[in-house]
């Protein structure tokens, strides 16, 4: 059977190409029949006139219907596709040629009397009184019948329209000849409706491997396949959209599996820095409750000291994990304002001075003497300095130093941390902003501490609708982002969530938010 859509649309094309045939062929023949009945009327229009008028039908003394037979059969023997008929004035037949078998006793009179009119289109088609159904082309002439009664000399053309299609065909030279040309230009019509059909189909056949090679394979056959598409072809347009679409999926779906890859590592990572703290908080305890007896009381003081550090260290882990879920979300909203970048930046790096001189660290500030006035939530903004450098002093070693810098930008003014640690490994600068992710040797050099620091800004920064980067090589390492200026065209966005909102400062936000101490 017919599956394809090429194959139906050539077998729609072939129907109405024999219909055609069929029509043109019925036409033809209509029309030839037609035309033979013209002519042949036209060519014995005055016969019946002519007989009546050089008295080869004599009415001087008026015709009886009993003299006339023999003259009929002589005229039918001169020409036997001639019937002759003598009808009264109502077209009732009163004699008729030997042969003629009267099947019809009355001839309507009407096409007579059109016919004798001699501006009468032709052809015109009157009854056959051999034939009950049948009507045919006639010549006719009034004359005198007996006892001064007016009648008609009737002669039926007969053989005009006897002859079936074919022996027509057969029979005429320009029916035949226009039947060839249509049949020619049918076949042309054929061939290039054909050549259409699959210039238009073979593009949905492409489509269609595509789609099957999709099903089969995946997604990931959608940039092999992929075509420049000619301008205005539709089908082509699809398929390239197609493509695109499948090259998106691709990509959606490698990303969903780096996602759950991430997720399975962010729990894998969660597991070993709950695991840890609590472990030695087990320990410490279990060896309290065992050994108190035994233990001096300087031992039971370091021991619950022990204990409770690393219940903090638990409760700062769920806390940074609540702080990055909260961030995480869809509901996540910010209260940007104008505010002094200079001196938040001043009095963050003042809280970590005392921690960098007993690191042996310099940790310093440049800014020039003039900075706009930038726009953001300050809370979150000075949360972002805060893991920013705790996270460069974690990593900086003793004699090393770290520069704060602040300075005009291509969209604000841009924020620079700077170190000359040990840096960054390349192979890990890509991931240092994901969540629980540390290279092995930061893992081993940074115990105690989950790597939710840089996530966390990372997530802050994107929330004010900028990007935050990192730059490292060996005894170098600088992380930078910027802040709109207060005023300018891209602060608006900042605020774009909640614009009634952007300037308050709520006192319901909680303490991570808003900059109060914490560890990253």
């Amino acid at each position: 059977m017919l599956k394809t859509l090429y194959q139906k649309l050539f077998a729609v094309l072939l129907c109405c190409v024999v219909v055609m045939i069929v029509i043109f062929v019925l036409v033809m023949r209509h029309l030839d029949m037609a035309r033979g009945q013209e002519l042949n009327q036209k060519l014995y229009r005055s016969l019946a006139a002519e007989l009546v008028r050089e008295q080869i039908v004599p009415e001087h003394d008026g015709l009886e219907p009993g003299a006339v037979q023999s003259l009929f059969d002589r005229l039918r023997k001169i020409n036997p596709r001639l019937d002759v008929y003598l009808l009264d004035a109502d077209g009732r037949v009163l004699a008729a040629s030997t042969g003629a078998e009267v099947r019809r006793p009355t001839v309507d009179v009407a096409p007579i009397e059109r016919f004798l009119d001699d501006n009468a289109a032709l052809p015109i088609l009157g009854d056959d009184p051999a034939d009950h159904e049948r009507a045919r082309v006639f010549s006719a002439a009034p004359v005198r019948l007996e006892g001064q009664r007016e009648g008609y000399l009737y002669l039926v053309l007969r053989g005009l329209i006897s002859d079936g299609i074919s022996q027509r065909i057969k029979n005429s030279y320009v029916l035949r000849e226009s039947l060839a040309i249509v049949g020619l230009g049918l076949v042309f019509v054929l061939l290039a409706s054909t050549l259409i059909i699959r210039l238009i189909t073979r593009p949905l056949q492409r489509l269609n491997v595509i789609m099957e090679k999709l099903r089969q394979g995946g997604f990931g056959v959608g940039e092999g396949a992929r075509t420049q598409p000619r301008p205005g072809d539709e089908i082509a347009e699809i398929t390239d959209m197609l493509n695109r679409m499948a090259d998106r999926i691709l990509h959606q779906m490698k990303a969903l599996k780096e996602t759950d890859a991430q997720r399975r590592e962010l729990i894998a990572n969660i597991s070993h820095d709950l695991r840890t703290p609590l472990a030695s908080l087990q320990g410490y305890l279990e060896t309290l409750q065992f050994k108190r007896d035994r233990l001096t009381l300087e031992e039971q003081t370091s021991y619950l000291e022990i204990a409770l550090r690393h219940t903090e260290q638990l409760g700062r882990l769920v806390s940074q994990l609540f702080e990055l879920a909260k961030l995480d979300s869809e509901q996540a909203q910010i209260y940007p304002e104008p505010f002094v970048l200079d001196e938040l930046v001043q009095d963050t790096v003042q809280e970590f001075r005392l921690q960098a001189e007993n690191a042996s660290i310099a940790l310093e500030v440049s800014a020039p003497q003039e900075l706009p006035l930038v726009y953001g939530e300050i809370g979150l903004i000075e949360r972002v300095l805060r893991n920013l450098i705790e996270n460069a002093l974690r990593y900086t070693a003793p004699g090393g130093s770290i520069t704060v810098s602040l300075r005009p930008g291509t969209a604000g003014v841009a924020v620079e941390i700077l170190d000359n640690g040990r840096g960054i490994a390349p192979e890990d600068l890509s991931r240092i902003f994901d969540g629980f992710y540390r290279g092995e040797k930061s893992r081993r050099d940074a115990a105690g501490h989950a790597g939710l620091g840089l996530a966390i800004a990372k997530r802050i920064i994107e929330l004010h609708h900028r990007t935050i980067t990192a730059e490292s090589r060996p005894g170098m390492t600088a992380i930078r982002f910027e802040l709109p200026c207060a005023g300018e065209a891209g602060a608006s966005d900042v605020g774009a969530r909640h614009p009634d909102r952007a300037l308050e400062a709520p006192a319901d936000r909680d303490d991570a938010a808003l900059g109060k101490p914490a560890t990253a």
